[in-house]
């Protein structure tokens, strides 16, 4: 339920909660109040065993429960338990540390040239088909792939593209809107040299884009059964479906590096988007995408719950993929700078430890004794 949007007289009751969010409202609580009512309200509801997991490690995670690691110091014999994390992607903490080692992964790879950020978009006619076989979701990998690929072997034959693709299942409202996220080079590589591209034509990828897309889901559903809404998607969106690949508008590649990652592992909703749980009912806030305006919305706890667990992902679909120049199968025979050098890389992978993280976030040293301030020693560890 829509409570108001920033047009509505209503909104200026939240605007300053929304600047001056005091209280911490985290999923992690809604869940442990709520997934088990949840499953008895909806007794017949088809809930993907990922899903069930994914849960039931976020209630547990930083619990005794998920098992733990003993320090002790040995000077005042002060004991410290280290609760395991879920190393879930669902978790808001655990996932946050595994998109920061996605960023750096992909830091790695590129080039210290212009990149764009390019959208590849379906129809909500076609969203339903991603969502009850979730194994088609690669086919918007390989239907935008395509798209870059036939491009280039038709306007810049001698190149090899390089980009990065990210699957986000989600619209900013949390409905289940599977689309592809792009990094891609302006420019290409040649067995000489790179070479700058200044122009895109985003007709060209708006019209590919739709027919290998629809092509390869006719192939996937069958034609007696997809054949009439591909008819219709071809009469309704005479100009292909929507491509968005301006000139980048951040100042460096790191600002859209993050942009693009910022939600690539961690729930679809940032907390500090929950202006409220009452126990019932949660309201949130988002910047609607067609007008950027920002909406209040309310909703029952169980139909929050709904929209978070549809975009857990299942196990083992890679959601980042890597092209052309950027593949690993690919041999570059130039030396072009990268973004970040191996050494800093390294530095950066190395710090992605629980007490190195602590430290640069916090200022303290988790395994400093808080009596005596003398190192802690481990000690054992139990595991669940």
């Amino acid at each position: 339920m829509i409570i108001c949007t920033e047009d509505d007289k209503g909104f200026e009751n939240y605007k300053e909660a929304i600047k001056n969010r005091k209280v911490n409202f985290t999923i992690k609580q809604i869940f442990i109040d709520w997934w088990d009512k949840f499953l008895i309200a909806y007794p017949n509801i088809n809930i993907r065993n990922i899903v069930i997991s994914s849960v039931e490690k976020l209630i547990t995670c930083k619990t005794l429960a998920a098992g733990y690691s003993l320090f002790f110091c040995s000077m005042c014999n002060t004991k410290l338990f280290v609760c395991h994390t879920c190393k879930s992607r669902f978790c808001s903490s655990c996932g946050n540390k595994y998109n920061e080692q996605r960023s750096v992964s992909i830091f790695s790879k590129l080039f210290r040239a212009k990149h764009r950020h390019v959208v590849f978009t379906i129809p909500e006619e076609l969203r339903n088909y991603f969502r009850e076989d979730r194994n088609r979701l690669k086919l918007l990998f390989k239907a935008s792939e395509s798209t870059i690929k036939y491009y280039f072997n038709k306007k810049h034959k001698n190149l090899t593209p390089a980009f990065v693709s990210v699957l986000h299942t989600y619209g900013r409202s949390l409905v289940f809107n599977p689309h592809i996220h792009m990094i891609l080079l302006d420019g290409g590589i040649s067995n000489n040299d790179f070479i700058k591209i200044n122009f895109f034509n985003y007709s060209s990828f708006r019209k590919s884009f739709m027919k290998v897309l629809l092509d390869l889901l006719e192939k996937d559903i069958g034609k007696n059964e997809f054949r009439k809404i591909k008819n219709n998607l071809y009469f309704t969106c005479q100009e292909g479906f929507y491509v968005y690949a301006p000139p980048s508008k951040f100042k460096d590649l790191t600002g859209l590096l993050k942009y693009v990652c910022r939600y690539l592992s961690r729930p679809v909703m940032a907390e500090s988007r929950i202006l409220d749980y009452d126990g019932t009912y949660v309201t949130f806030w988002y910047q609607r995408h067609e007008d950027e305006k920002v909406v209040i919305e309310k909703v029952h706890v169980f139909d929050f719950i709904k929209r978070l667990i549809i975009h857990i992902p299942d196990k083992h679909f890679k959601y980042i993929r890597y092209y052309g120049a950027y593949h690993n199968s690919t041999i570059i025979n130039i030396d072009i700078v990268k973004l970040v050098s191996k050494e800093k890389i390294s530095w950066k992978k190395s710090v992605l430890n629980w007490r190195d993280m602590i430290i640069m976030s916090f200022k303290k040293d988790p395994l400093k004794c808080d009596n005596c301030n003398s190192d802690m020693i481990y000690f054992d560890t139990v595991f669940t």
